[in-house]
């Protein structure tokens, strides 16, 4: 994927505001979906697209000489909202004195981390569209417009491929819970 050549572009390295407001500013409209599905909260999600925003604008120069705009924006704004995830991580138990509430809950916890890592081990081992399309879809929220506008596929291409990758994420994950839970039995019996 190339750079667009964008009507106002400067022939020096240095992205001047005019090219800004062309090349960054309607990310605004295309990542704050993707926040807000990360960061679950409609609040948090708009002030961290203003933050990102004047992020960018600060390294406007880096980005002038960026030859996929679009995939740093994105990979900025991830890693951002997950920085902001980490600081509101709860406290351990040793740390905040909850013992008999605290471990229920670290379980809970534990059984969804390990529900996720499952998930995402199994989306890293599909083929290469297929994890493009349900990352770009079920994982960063976008539209299938949007993603027909960056992968260039069809509406309905993007259908089948989604349909398609869904439902071998849901077999794996089948294959996986069934066997623990015959392994679970088979212990039971012993």
């Amino acid at each position: 994927m190339s750079c667009y050549k964008f009507p106002y572009e400067s022939s020096n390295n240095q992205m001047t505001e005019e090219e800004f407001k062309y090349k960054v500013l309607p990310f605004a409209r295309k990542l704050y979906p993707m926040l807000r599905n990360i960061l679950r909260n409609e609040e948090e999600a708009k002030d961290a697209l203003q933050e990102l925003m004047l992020k960018f604008w600060r390294n406007r120069y880096e980005l002038a000489g960026c030859h996929h705009p679009q995939a740093y924006i994105i990979a900025m704004a991830k890693n951002y909202c997950f920085d902001i995830l980490k600081k509101k991580r709860p406290l351990r138990m040793e740390e905040n004195g909850n013992n008999g509430q605290g471990l229920q809950n670290e379980e809970q916890d534990f059984d969804i981390r390990e529900k996720y890592r499952h998930v995402q081990k199994i989306i890293e081992a599909l083929p290469e569209k297929y994890q493009a399309i349900i990352r770009l879809r079920d994982i960063d929220g976008f539209s299938f417009d949007e993603i027909k506008e960056y992968t260039g596929l069809e509406t309905a291409n993007i259908r089948v491929i989604l349909s398609r990758a869904r439902q071998k994420v849901k077999e794996e994950i089948q294959k996986i819970y069934d066997y623990e839970d015959k392994r679970q039995t088979a212990g039971e019996i012993l």
